[in-house]
């Protein structure tokens, strides 16, 4: 069936904007489609007026950075983890990636740095240290839109909280898309839209 029919949503640029919406109402799917992993199967998705259909994939992987609740750290090093943002990064934009994401503390009191192991018999991060890793590889994309799915969740609420704040100041400039089943409060936002039906509703207020 339909997961999303008659949705209409205008994002302008720099706007931070919330998505809203209970499990399995095709929220996932948008961000699915906004990436071009899933294509409409009918109307379209324009980026800056242009169809994004007729946008080639690498170029729109340089404009649309994605940040999940699953956090995807591989096996290596922490540097090697965060060059998948940006090949080509310096050391110095490895270290501000880190500290914009409030996790370059941590790395620097490893004895190893950025040249810590993770995963099989490496570092063990805690779930919040994992996905601040995986905001500092998202932030170094410099890609001006950034689509957060469900960016939080399985983070006790302290954490959460604290991660969404953190992603408040180094998101400012972005386009922010946060999918999410719920708001904490502390997310700073320009609009929010409620998924019903299939149809976005405008929930601001």
């Amino acid at each position: 069936g339909r997961v999303l029919q008659h949705l209409n949503l205008d994002i302008p640029a720099a706007a931070r904007v919330a998505i809203l919406g209970p499990s399995g109402i095709g929220k996932s799917s948008l961000a699915a489609m906004l990436l071009r992993a899933a294509t409409p199967q009918a109307g379209a998705i324009t980026l800056g007026g242009e169809n994004i259909a007729h946008i080639r994939p690498d170029s729109l992987r340089a404009r649309m950075a994605w940040l999940s609740q699953v956090t995807h750290l591989f096996d290596d090093t922490i540097k090697a983890n965060l060059l998948l943002g940006r090949p080509n990064a310096t050391e110095a934009d490895l270290w501000q990636a880190l500290d914009d994401a409030a996790i370059g503390d941590v790395v620097r009191d490893l004895p190893d740095g950025l040249d810590t192991w993770l995963g099989e018999g490496g570092l063990k991060l805690s779930g919040g240290q994992g996905r601040r890793i995986a905001l500092a590889r998202t932030l170094l994309t410099q890609a001006p839109i950034l689509i957060l799915d469900e960016p939080a969740t399985g983070l006790d609420a302290q954490t959460e909280q604290d991660f969404l704040l953190t992603l408040n100041t180094v998101t400012a400039g972005r386009t922010v898309i946060l999918i999410t089943h719920r708001l904490t409060g502390v997310e700073k936002l320009d609009q929010i839209f409620r998924l019903a039906g299939g149809i976005a509703i405008p929930a601001n207020g």
